[in-house]
């Protein structure tokens, strides 16, 4: 193999590798961004069901993975939402679907995306290992 098709290689190599790093990355942030979809659903979910109670009803909440105290609803009018940074504003039930929904729209946009750039990059990485191969056989 010459010095110049040689180098080619190794840039090739270089370029593969990093693509594959890049590709585990981006595995790993869509494995988070459909877990926190899940979550959103979850929560969708609980609101639907809290939206059927009634004041005065007993229900189960939870305090930590697996641990629940028995509660009592005063209102259900109202509920206490986190907005970040340690803030909690008052919100109604309709309300927080509505932000619910928006988070799980831009959610999904983000992971349609992600998905997209994981499909080039993978094709591309295949592409450069069917080159590296075709290269290294040739000698």
């Amino acid at each position: 193999m010459t010095e110049e098709k040689e180098k080619k290689v190794q840039e090739m190599y270089m370029e593969f590798k990093m693509l594959d790093q890049y590709i585990k990355q981006l595995q790993s942030q869509l494995e988070m961004i459909t877990h926190q979809l899940i979550e959103l659903n979850a929560t969708n979910n609980s609101l639907n069901e809290f939206d059927k109670l009634s004041a005065g009803k007993e229900l189960f909440v939870p305090l930590s993975s697996g641990i629940f105290a028995k509660a009592s609803i005063k209102d259900t009018s109202e509920l206490l939402v986190n907005v970040g940074a340690n803030v909690a504003v008052k919100k109604d039930v309709a309300s927080t679907k509505k932000l619910i929904q928006k988070q799980m729209e831009e959610i999904k946009k983000i992971q349609k995306q992600m998905i997209n750039d994981l499909e080039k990059m993978t094709n591309h990485a295949a592409q450069l290992e069917r080159q590296l191969q075709g290269m290294v056989s040739e000698g």
